[in-house]
């Protein structure tokens, strides 16, 4: 493939240079300017065109390899990988690129986000304490606080994705949860929702229909009302 235009690239600010370098080269990886297979131009020839030092290249192709978007081979270069190589960090970007969303990806990510979540929330129902009944209650409180602000309120929402999966008692649950949480958190992703007009207060009827299930001792009711909050966490009801 040949070297990418100098036009493609800008010189970045001062501050936070190897990000701002990795962002660009990422950005040309996901918009395909730069194909999976190709090999980017030698570090002397990158520094030149972002008009930084060579050190500053270095550690841009680093944060690029660790996002799993490159592989660098000494005495090879830095060679493009297939997107689906790539860390979950990346997605965001996906997501919404050159300020449009990318609506099949979101679509993706909700068909693999729900079901994980689901088979999570039953586990949770199962082996729940009162204590940690106590915790949904407390989380929901914030919920539902119309002076809260927007963010406080996602806050709280993601908070119980992490609180169902310490009802569950599985530590692999924990990580992927609180993984998830982070990603949810993510700049990008809390712009995608607010784009798309995801008001927190939308999980308060399934929460409460949850609680109260739990409170008659009716499990099978729980997890029914789980299942339409985690539907909307995915995003399948808009």
């Amino acid at each position: 493939m040949a070297a990418p235009a100098r036009s493609l690239f800008r010189p970045p600010p001062r501050r936070r240079i190897p990000e701002d370098v990795a962002g660009q080269l990422r950005d040309a990886i996901l918009g395909g300017q730069l194909a999976a297979g190709s090999k980017l131009p030698p570090e002397r020839e990158l520094a030149l065109r972002f008009s930084v030092n060579r050190t500053s290249v270095r550690a841009a192709l680093k944060l690029l390899e660790a996002q799993g978007l490159l592989v660098v081979r000494q005495g090879d270069g830095a060679i493009v990988q297939p997107l689906m190589e790539a860390s979950f960090d990346v997605l965001g970007a996906m997501l919404l690129r050159n300020d449009t969303i990318d609506v099949a990806l979101l679509r993706e990510f909700e068909e693999v986000l729900e079901p994980l979540l689901l088979e999570m929330a039953q586990l949770a129902i199962q082996r729940c304490t009162p204590a940690e009944l106590d915790r949904l209650r407390a989380l929901r409180a914030v919920l539902a606080d119309a002076s809260a602000a927007r963010s406080t309120r996602a806050e709280a929402a993601r908070g119980l994705l992490v609180a169902l999966s310490d009802m569950s008692r599985n530590r692999v649950w924990q990580m992927l949860a609180r993984r998830t949480s982070a990603l949810l958190a993510s700049p990008v992703l809390a712009t995608v929702a607010e784009r798309l007009g995801r008001d927190p207060s939308r999980y308060l009827p399934a929460l409460d229909a949850c609680l109260a299930a739990m409170d008659a001792d009716d499990r099978a009711g729980a997890v029914e009302a789980l299942q339409r909050f985690i539907h909307l966490i995915g995003g399948t009801q808009r």
